[in-house]
């Protein structure tokens, strides 16, 4: 059994609640002297399961001497008022946290790992060179299916020490994104990279307007383009 496979049939959950086979448990088992990930999730919801059974235990047995503590003919009380009484409180804030830290184990920060792993995998880029207006006009990218990040790159004249301001402005004029460019190593001549992500950069014309320094102080360029999804 491999880690993706244990994720995706949420072996983990299936095994501490003994809904697995006798093979599928044999199968685990193994899987888990070889998967840390695994072993960790089995241990954190063991661990779980047997506080959520003491929290479950305690107030049944103060239940249970309080019954013989009453007198006999003292009325059955009903469920609600029982859970509701001052010695199951502490057992019932207890069990909150148990259940908060169970959904967090198992739930939440298993998403966040999924998240994780889906930003730090590899990612394909597509790259495209941005033409300043007084070479001609508008330019058309288009940008396949498969990509999540877009790279624009384009030459400047003029150096600034202290990076340059990019915004990009959408048909209307209106500022869509502003990012800070760091200046251009000596080996990469006077090309900047504009690195920006899939969603941030909707089907549309755009303009880039790059500035020495702080945005809007020394204008050096304006670069339109626009962009198409395949």
């Amino acid at each position: 059994m491999q880690h993706t496979e244990a994720d995706q049939n949420l072996a983990v959950e299936r095994y501490l609640l003994g809904e697995m086979t006798a093979s599928e448990v044999e199968q685990f088992e193994e899987h888990l002297f070889l998967c840390p990930e695994c072993a960790e999730s089995v241990r954190t919801g063991a661990t779980f399961v047997e506080n959520a059974r003491a929290v479950f235990k305690e107030p049944a047995t103060q239940a249970e001497t309080e019954s013989v503590r009453r007198p006999m003919k003292s009325k059955p009380q009903s469920w609600w008022r029982m859970l509701m009484a001052p010695s199951f409180a502490p057992a019932l804030a207890a069990l909150v946290l148990l259940c908060v830290a169970g959904y967090q184990q198992l739930v939440v920060i298993r998403g966040l790992k999924t998240q994780l792993a889906e930003v730090t995998a590899p990612q394909p880029l597509a790259s495209f060179a941005l033409h300043a207006v007084s070479r001609g006009a508008q330019q058309t990218i288009v940008v396949p299916p498969d990509v999540h990040f877009i790279d624009l790159y384009f030459d400047v004249a003029t150096e600034s020490a202290s990076g340059y301001s990019c915004a990009v402005l959408d048909g209307s004029g209106s500022i869509k994104l502003t990012e800070r460019v760091p200046p251009p190593r000596s080996d990469a001549g006077a090309t900047l990279h504009l690195l920006i992500g899939r969603s941030r950069l909707p089907a549309g014309d755009y303009t880039l307007v790059v500035s020495a320094g702080s945005p809007g102080a020394g204008e050096i360029g304006r670069y339109p383009f626009k962009v198409d999804y395949q």
